[in-house]
């Protein structure tokens, strides 16, 4: 026969709901109705010892909090040891599995929620009988002198002295070791509500470096484009020079652009190797070939399309409930700061053994067996007891005030995603349709050119306004792709399918990062 002690069970028997207390809870009141269930609980926790094992609930994370990495990853042929380098093509999806096994941020955040996790045992273990030992052992000697008929006799003494005892306690009575169980328990759940913030702040750092890396990518691209354009134009400005076609002037102006271009491309390509770097901190090793940006770039509805919808979402946030359980723990510390008013009762039992002589006898040996309760009753602690009740009420107050903070931020912070999400979509419109009258502009600048209609000064700019509105699609489509991400972040939802679901929709072709930077 076995006694469960499953927590929302529990919680459930002794009256005590899992929501977060409203801010005028009567802590005390709840704690004079609360004893007789403590000891409920503490006789079910006695039977346990006497020989009926008590099960524990096991504590996982929730499945909704998993982002269901698979560890199949070829790249490493022990799980936790990261390659020399990444071979094959690394696109979102598979970046994402790599930081779950290699992310040492990632795995220091799955090291502190099992640590939390024991919080739960510790708590139980109040709970259960409390077992201690004792021996020692010591030898005596000296000299006793005794008067006999006028004389005073002496004579030596030695003798060993042996104690021995065990003893057992069981709280019956004890609000305190209660409140200390819940406390347990309410701290493991907390523990668990962090990790689920850490893994989607993983996600996020992870999404946010891939998307730096294309766009440092492709603005190096762009900046050797121009470069490249632009040394055409000077050859093509020299020769027309030659020819006494062209001024000193327009090959003055293009050779100065182009040293601008030469300065910028450096720069792009310091900000490639940053970016780079910054990705394989998060997936353990440096990355060869990478998957971009589709062509083709289609802008899915957003599902649900009501902001109100995503609102109401917010109570999945994984912030949200880390405040949740912040107040949970704060609610049990006032239940136990207000237990040290009840007195308390236990059960002690305990069993010693002697063995000691002295002056008037010999090889003296005793056997003790006491059992008993034991009432202890708190008159004056000198106003610790006020104080500490005092302020457990004042963190409970403070954790409550930021949990309607943390609240208030992920509602705007859902607003603010939401319309990047849906303003973002008419901007990529706008830059594609600017991207095409760019060209236009500059084909129709180049002719004039020749023609003498126009300035070579003008063609620069122009040309200048085509690689910019380039650049600035690639970003709005990125920062999209990344407003979705944020928004199912900022509801609790972003799993391993928004990873997956991105990269077979929007990259698809391969880029060689070290043919690109060497």
């Amino acid at each position: 026969m076995s006694v469960s002690l499953d927590p929302v069970a529990l919680s459930n028997l002794t009256g005590q709901t899992s929501r977060v207390a409203p801010s005028k809870q009567p802590h005390t009141l709840r704690l004079q109705t609360s004893s007789l269930r403590a000891l409920w609980v503490t006789t079910i926790a006695l039977s346990s010892f006497a020989g009926m094992p008590v099960h524990a609930q096991a504590t996982s994370i929730p499945y909704k909090y998993l982002l269901h990495a698979q560890y199949d990853s070829p790249d490493a042929a022990e799980h936790g040891v990261p390659p020399s380098s990444i071979q094959g093509v690394v696109d979102l999806s598979r970046a994402w599995r790599l930081a779950l096994e290699y992310d040492h941020t990632y795995l220091a955040a799955i090291s502190e929620q099992a640590a939390t996790q024991t919080q739960r045992q510790q708590g139980r273990s109040a709970l259960l009988p409390q077992v201690q030992a004792g021996y020692s052992r010591s030898k005596v000697k000296g000299t006793v002198e005794q008067p006999s008929m006028g004389r005073r006799l002496s004579s030596d003494v030695s003798y060993d002295s042996t104690n021995a005892y065990v003893q057992l306690q069981q709280p019956l009575l004890n609000y305190g070791r209660y409140a200390e169980y819940r406390r347990g328990v309410a701290r493991a759940q907390q523990g668990t509500a962090v990790f689920a913030v850490k893994q989607q702040q993983t996600g996020i750092r992870l999404a946010t470096a891939y998307f730096n890396l294309l766009l440092a990518y492709d603005k190096w691209g762009l900046q050797v484009s121009l470069t490249e354009s632009l040394e055409s134009q000077t050859k093509a400005l020299e020769a027309r020079y030659r020819q006494s076609e062209g001024t000193s002037t327009d090959v003055q102006e293009t050779q100065a652009r182009l040293a601008v271009a030469r300065a910028d491309v450096i720069a792009a390509d310091d900000q490639l190797r940053v970016a780079a770097r910054e990705l394989q901190a998060l997936v353990g090793a440096p990355v060869d070939t990478v998957a971009t940006l589709t062509r083709d770039f289609p802008v899915l509805p957003l599902i649900p399309a009501s902001l109100q919808q995503w609102l109401e979402r917010s109570v999945n946030n994984a912030d949200v409930r880390s405040a949740q359980e912040a107040v949970r723990v704060a609610d049990a510390e006032v239940d136990r700061a207000a237990s040290r008013y009840f007195p308390t009762m236990d059960l002690v039992a305990s069993y010693g053994k002697a063995d000691s002589e002295n002056l008037s006898t010999l090889s003296q040996r005793s056997n003790t067996f006491i059992i008993g309760i034991q009432v202890n009753i708190p008159i004056f602690t000198g106003g610790y007891n006020t104080a500490n009740v005092s302020r457990a009420r004042l963190d409970w107050r403070r954790l409550q005030q930021e949990l309607d903070a943390t609240r208030e931020r992920v509602q705007a912070t859902i607003t603010r995603q939401y319309t990047n999400v849906q303003g973002g979509a008419e901007r990529i419109s706008a830059l594609q349709a600017a991207v095409e009258s760019s060209q236009l502009s500059l084909d129709s600048a180049e002719k004039s050119f020749l023609y003498g209609a126009t300035s070579n000064l003008d063609v620069l700019k122009t040309q200048d306004k085509l690689y910019q509105a380039k650049y600035q699609l690639v970003k709005a489509r990125l920062e999209y792709l990344l407003a979705h991400m944020e928004l199912a972040s900022a509801v609790g939802e972003l799993e391993s399918v928004q990873f997956d679901r991105i990269s077979n929709v929007y990259l698809g072709p391969a880029i060689s990062l070290n043919g690109k930077q060497d």
